[in-house]
Protein backbone atom coordinates (compact mmCIF):
# COMPACT_ATOMS: atom_id res chain seq x y z
CA UNK A 1 0.00 0.00 0.00
CA UNK A 2 1.16 3.55 -0.61
CA UNK A 3 3.39 4.99 2.09
CA UNK A 4 4.09 1.55 3.57
CA UNK A 5 7.50 0.51 4.92
CA UNK A 6 7.74 -1.72 1.85
CA UNK A 7 7.80 1.45 -0.27
CA UNK A 8 9.67 3.80 2.01
CA UNK A 9 12.33 1.49 3.45
CA UNK A 10 13.01 -1.14 0.80
CA UNK A 11 11.69 0.55 -2.33
CA UNK A 12 9.29 -2.26 -3.19
CA UNK A 13 6.39 -1.10 -5.33
CA UNK A 14 4.13 -3.92 -6.44
CA UNK A 15 0.88 -5.68 -5.62
CA UNK A 16 -1.14 -2.49 -5.31
CA UNK A 17 -4.18 -4.11 -6.89
CA UNK A 18 -5.49 -6.22 -9.77
CA UNK A 19 -4.28 -8.01 -11.72
CA UNK A 20 -1.25 -8.52 -9.43
CA UNK A 21 -3.45 -9.23 -6.41
CA UNK A 22 -5.94 -11.48 -8.21
CA UNK A 23 -6.22 -15.08 -7.08
CA UNK A 24 -4.75 -17.38 -9.72
CA UNK A 25 -7.36 -18.99 -11.93
CA UNK A 26 -6.63 -22.54 -10.71
CA UNK A 27 -7.46 -21.57 -7.10
CA UNK A 28 -10.61 -19.51 -7.74
CA UNK A 29 -12.94 -22.55 -7.43
CA UNK A 30 -11.52 -23.25 -3.97
CA UNK A 31 -12.52 -19.80 -2.73
CA UNK A 32 -16.21 -20.58 -3.01
CA UNK A 33 -16.08 -23.84 -1.04
CA UNK A 34 -17.81 -23.99 2.32
CA UNK A 35 -15.46 -22.74 5.01
CA UNK A 36 -13.06 -21.05 2.58
CA UNK A 37 -11.56 -17.88 4.00
CA UNK A 38 -9.49 -15.18 2.33
CA UNK A 39 -7.22 -13.10 4.54
CA UNK A 40 -6.17 -9.70 3.23
CA UNK A 41 -2.94 -8.70 4.90
CA UNK A 42 -0.53 -5.79 4.71
CA UNK A 43 2.36 -7.40 6.59
CA UNK A 44 4.69 -10.31 6.00
CA UNK A 45 2.91 -12.57 8.47
CA UNK A 46 -0.52 -14.10 8.01
CA UNK A 47 -0.86 -14.09 11.79
CA UNK A 48 -2.33 -10.60 11.91
CA UNK A 49 -5.04 -9.76 14.46
CA UNK A 50 -7.63 -10.81 11.87
CA UNK A 51 -5.70 -13.98 11.05
CA UNK A 52 -5.33 -14.94 14.70
CA UNK A 53 -9.04 -14.33 15.33
CA UNK A 54 -9.88 -16.59 12.40
CA UNK A 55 -7.58 -19.35 13.65
CA UNK A 56 -9.11 -19.08 17.11
CA UNK A 57 -12.63 -19.21 15.69
CA UNK A 58 -11.78 -22.32 13.66
CA UNK A 59 -9.90 -23.91 16.59
CA UNK A 60 -6.84 -24.47 14.44
CA UNK A 61 -3.81 -26.24 15.87
CA UNK A 62 -1.73 -26.79 12.72
CA UNK A 63 -0.97 -24.45 9.83
CA UNK A 64 -0.03 -25.71 6.38
CA UNK A 65 1.93 -22.87 4.82
CA UNK A 66 2.54 -22.34 1.12
CA UNK A 67 3.01 -19.29 -1.04
CA UNK A 68 5.41 -16.56 -2.00
CA UNK A 69 7.86 -15.50 -0.72
CA UNK A 70 9.71 -18.22 1.16
CA UNK A 71 12.15 -15.64 2.52
CA UNK A 72 9.50 -13.18 3.73
CA UNK A 73 5.82 -14.06 4.20
CA UNK A 74 6.33 -17.82 4.50
CA UNK A 75 9.29 -17.53 6.89
CA UNK A 76 7.60 -14.88 9.07
CA UNK A 77 4.31 -16.78 9.24
CA UNK A 78 6.09 -20.04 10.14
CA UNK A 79 8.10 -18.34 12.90
CA UNK A 80 5.06 -16.52 14.27
CA UNK A 81 3.04 -19.76 14.26
CA UNK A 82 5.83 -21.57 16.10
CA UNK A 83 6.11 -18.82 18.73
CA UNK A 84 2.33 -18.69 19.25
CA UNK A 85 1.97 -22.43 19.83
CA UNK A 86 0.65 -23.50 16.43
CA UNK A 87 2.32 -26.32 14.55
CA UNK A 88 3.63 -24.91 11.26
CA UNK A 89 4.05 -27.17 8.24
CA UNK A 90 5.86 -25.51 5.34
CA UNK A 91 5.18 -27.17 2.00
CA UNK A 92 8.64 -27.11 0.45
CA UNK A 93 7.45 -27.64 -3.13
CA UNK A 94 4.62 -25.08 -2.81
CA UNK A 95 6.75 -22.08 -1.80
CA UNK A 96 9.13 -19.91 -3.79
CA UNK A 97 11.09 -16.70 -3.62
CA UNK A 98 10.39 -13.71 -5.80
CA UNK A 99 13.78 -12.15 -5.03
CA UNK A 100 15.13 -9.91 -7.74
CA UNK A 101 18.29 -8.43 -6.21
CA UNK A 102 19.76 -11.88 -5.45
CA UNK A 103 19.32 -15.24 -7.19
CA UNK A 104 15.79 -16.34 -6.20
CA UNK A 105 16.73 -20.01 -5.76
CA UNK A 106 19.55 -19.13 -3.35
CA UNK A 107 17.24 -16.88 -1.33
CA UNK A 108 14.57 -19.61 -1.30
CA UNK A 109 17.07 -22.26 -0.16
CA UNK A 110 18.39 -19.97 2.56
CA UNK A 111 14.87 -19.38 3.89
CA UNK A 112 14.17 -23.13 3.95
CA UNK A 113 17.42 -23.62 5.89
CA UNK A 114 16.33 -20.99 8.43
CA UNK A 115 12.89 -22.58 8.79
CA UNK A 116 14.56 -25.97 9.28
CA UNK A 117 16.81 -24.57 12.00
CA UNK A 118 14.27 -22.37 13.77
CA UNK A 119 11.06 -24.38 13.46
CA UNK A 120 12.35 -27.91 12.83
CA UNK A 121 13.49 -29.90 9.83
CA UNK A 122 10.50 -32.24 10.17
CA UNK A 123 8.19 -29.24 9.62
CA UNK A 124 9.28 -29.02 5.98
CA UNK A 125 6.99 -31.30 3.99
CA UNK A 126 6.03 -31.99 0.38
CA UNK A 127 2.68 -31.36 -1.32
CA UNK A 128 2.14 -35.12 -1.63
CA UNK A 129 2.28 -35.33 2.19
CA UNK A 130 -0.49 -32.75 2.48
CA UNK A 131 -2.64 -34.55 -0.08
CA UNK A 132 -2.15 -37.88 1.71
CA UNK A 133 -3.09 -36.32 5.06
CA UNK A 134 -6.23 -34.78 3.59
CA UNK A 135 -7.26 -37.98 1.85
CA UNK A 136 -6.81 -40.10 5.00
CA UNK A 137 -8.22 -37.59 7.52
CA UNK A 138 -11.41 -38.66 9.28
CA UNK A 139 -14.53 -36.77 8.21
CA UNK A 140 -15.67 -34.13 10.66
Amino acid sequence: YEGSPYETLIGWRALYGPPETDIVEELVPLTSRAGAQILDKKTYTALTDEGLALLDQLEVTDLVICGIATDACVLKTALDAFERGYIPWVVRDAVASNATRHPAQEVHNSALLHISRLVGASQLIEARDVRAAIETAPAT
